[in-house]
């Protein structure tokens, strides 16, 4: 298992074993590295669920609770429709409309956290929580927002494999493209290169 990955496990063991409040960690890496961490992830998965820890790990989609959003709000073929003209017009601000548009759709009820925390609710206390597949998610969401939500709504380590560029010590560009955003009150673990 790669050393930084194994940091992030031996976090979410800790707490299991002290207590106090659970860890909140952004696994940040190069968006072309979307499979390599997705192996990554079930290396930990493996890690952290084989005896002698025996944690639970619960895999939550972003995409998938992204696409139940917009299904469910009865929007879809008109948001395609609409950004299928908006490119074809090359018109950038009706692009970025239509982002918009489902950045609101994410964030009415239930809204993306309330998802979230549906998919762990039947879990059992010790489990361990990754969410993936948050390039799903750009450019309507910021995935800072997130986290903020979900810190107090539960009680359960958080890891977030975020897609992006690490900028200085503190800030991440989401997907290497977005504005940087700082002041994400999580441990950023980058997934360093290795030869």
């Amino acid at each position: 298992m790669r050393d930084e990955l194994r940091r992030v496990g031996e976090r979410i063991e800790a707490h299991f074993a002290a207590g106090g409040d659970p860890p909140f960690v952004l696994y940040q890496y190069r968006p072309q590295q979307e499979w390599d961490v997705r192996r990554d992830l079930g290396e930990l998965r493996r890690w952290l669920e084989s005896p002698p820890r025996r944690i639970a790990c619960a895999a939550v989609s972003l995409a998938g609770l992204f696409w139940a959003a917009v299904d469910d709000s009865g929007y879809f073929d008109e948001l395609v429709d609409l950004e299928r003209r908006a490119r074809a017009a090359n018109d950038g601000e009706a692009v970025r409309e239509v982002s918009a548009a489902v950045g609101e759709i994410l964030r009415e009820p239930p809204p993306l956290t309330d998802r979230v925390v549906e998919q762990v609710e039947g879990c059992n206390e010790r489990t361990a929580v990754f969410l993936y597949r948050a390039g799903a998610l750009y450019p309507a969401y910021r995935t800072s927002t997130l986290l903020d939500d979900l810190r107090g709504r539960l009680s359960r380590p958080v890891t977030l494999l975020y897609p992006g560029t690490r900028i200085g010590e503190y800030g991440l560009r989401f997907m290497g493209r977005a504005e940087p955003a700082y002041g994400y009150r999580a441990l950023i673990v980058p997934r360093e290169t290795q030869a």
